[in-house]
């Protein structure tokens, strides 16, 4: 609240006349007089991740990115924050103390960039120094008129984004094998069927190898997972929102009645002591190291995050692993869901106007998002790691072996998957090389799909009224929803819940809501 607050009073003055060189407006103006560096000398380029769990990348030490500087003659010095991104990143904008390139994701702190104008518009540099393919070839044009901003220009470079959702989405019940098969295998179709597998578990009193206890259930524990787990009760929620078909409404997606169902089942279980009560204490890597201990005989995931445990727990016994299966629906007759997909992918790029070089960056990205960039990126050298078959690339087998023994290792090693910067799934190679179990992991996730790339590009401007609504609604979220699942009854959950609702009303929601509608129809309108 007191950044969102600090930085409403900031106020950035835009230059009062037009470029003289193209009439341009807002950040476009922004966009410095030519200082290139066209002679293709090598440009380190500041650049930060705003995520706390980013390791930092180490340039010029593996075969790609030594062969994108011979391309380019850019190279990039990564870091990241020490602390929440998100909160880095606004103090950076306030002091003026941002890199030249930052990754972030799309939310209130983008946009808090956008409306300060810290950001170039990436169409109007392509325009200006020849990158014509980079917007519309490159990036497709549905993925760019997504992503625009509603002053028309693009401030973010997308990252993992695809066509129709290929490889984007990944939740989905997650079984301990050996445990499922102990406990006779019994079908799961609903919810009611998932519950009474849990008891069965709970009731087993089962313990992991070091002789701590399995618990039933496991909880991914963040805002991202309990909104997905809500579309087993038949709705399309996606990032906290959701349509309304009845009132032709954007809502918050507490308000959904599929999110009151999913948070009173999930406190019935926590009542009944089937969830692993560590699951709210834990940092950093220790969920992790829970799946990698086979701590959960059951869990609502993502099929990659038990790939390295997987790995991690065969080595022990080649019989105990994680297998996907299908979503059990909430209520009899009612088609669940689980993951909505963005065609616009995850988080962003972009370049700042404390850039010192911006033809070069731009130079960078152009080389980077085409399909040569995007093979070497993905693939690695060819003849090294990757092979062409029938005109179509394939990872060598030895490559994708070693990716899955030792991940960091090896993409550091050889460059394979190693930079992960602006992804495009169209190039991705899992569609070919993943293994015949993950790819069976992957067919079952994709079930439950839905598109969600109209719901996920809504903003709010969060210096606005309803911008801080929101961003103080959205902090205090998680907090929210465990006081609902924790409490020790049923008709406390319930009085928990109607408390939380009664509370957003006070809050404003309705003027979070009105301002996603409003951009949601202005949308529509256009496509």
């Amino acid at each position: 609240m007191a950044i969102a607050t600090t930085l409403t009073a900031v106020v950035v003055v835009s230059c009062s006349g037009e470029s003289t060189e193209s009439k341009l407006k807002g950040n476009a103006a922004q966009i410095p007089s030519d200082n290139s560096s066209n002679n293709m000398s090598n440009v380190t380029v500041k650049a930060m991740w705003m995520y706390d769990w980013f390791k930092g990348k180490k340039w010029g030490a593996d075969p790609v990115t030594k062969r994108i500087t011979e391309k380019t003659g850019v190279q990039f010095d990564f870091s990241g924050p020490d602390s929440d991104g998100d909160q880095k990143a606004n103090l950076m904008l306030m002091s003026g103390d941002y890199p030249e390139v930052m990754w972030m994701d799309r939310g209130p702190t983008w946009d808090n960039y956008v409306n300060s104008k810290a950001l170039l518009p990436i169409d109007v540099l392509a325009a200006k120094y020849g990158y014509d393919k980079l917007i519309g070839t490159y990036i497709p044009q549905h993925v760019v008129d997504k992503l625009k901003h509603p002053d028309g220009h693009l401030y973010g470079l997308p990252n993992w984004f695809s066509d129709k959702g290929e490889l984007s989405v990944g939740r989905t019940l997650m079984l301990r094998e050996d445990i499922y098969e102990k406990m006779g295998r019994p079908d799961i179709k609903t919810i009611n069927d998932f519950e009474d597998y849990l008891a069965k578990v709970r009731n087993a009193n089962l313990s992991m190898a070091n002789g701590e206890q399995v618990y039933p259930l496991g909880l991914d524990y963040d805002d991202g997972s309990f909104i997905e787990m809500s579309n087993m009760w038949g709705s399309q929620n996606k990032d906290y929102r959701y349509y309304d078909e009845k009132d032709q409404r954007i809502k918050f997606f507490m308000f959904n009645v599929s999110t009151k169902n999913m948070l009173l089942w999930l406190n019935k279980m926590y009542r009944e002591k089937m969830i692993d009560p560590e699951n709210f204490t834990y940092k950093g890597s220790m969920k992790q190291e829970a799946r990698s201990n086979g701590k959960w005989a059951a869990s609502f995931s993502t099929i990659w995050d038990y790939w390295t445990p997987n790995v991690v727990l065969k080595k022990t016994d080649p019989g105990i692993y994680y297998k996907a299966y299908p979503v059990p629906a909430g209520n009899d007759g009612v088609k669940p869901y689980m993951g909505g997909y963005s065609t616009v992918g995850w988080n962003v790029a972009v370049i700042t106007n404390n850039a010192k070089d911006p033809e070069a960056i731009m130079r960078f990205f152009n080389y980077y998002m085409s399909p040569e960039g995007q093979m070497l990126s993905f693939y690695g050298i060819e003849g090294e790691t990757w092979e062409m078959k029938d005109g179509i690339p394939v990872l060598k087998q030895h490559a994708y072996e070693q990716m899955q023994m030792d991940w960091d290792g090896y993409s550091q090693k050889t460059g394979v998957r190693y930079l992960e910067l602006n992804q495009y799934h169209k190039y991705n190679w899992e569609k070919q090389s993943e293994s015949p179990d993950r790819q069976a992991d992957r067919r079952i996730a994709e079930l439950f799909k839905f598109d969600g790339t109209d719901l996920s590009v809504l903003s709010i401007d969060p210096n606005s009224k309803a911008g801080i609504v929101w961003a103080n609604m959205k902090s205090g979220l998680l907090m929210d929803i465990t006081t609902v699942l924790i409490a020790d009854s049923e008709k406390g959950a319930r009085a928990r819940f109607e408390e939380l609702l009664a509370k957003y009303e006070r809050m404003g929601v309705k003027d979070v809501e009105k301002e996603w509608t409003k951009q949601y129809q202005e949308r529509q309108k256009v496509k």
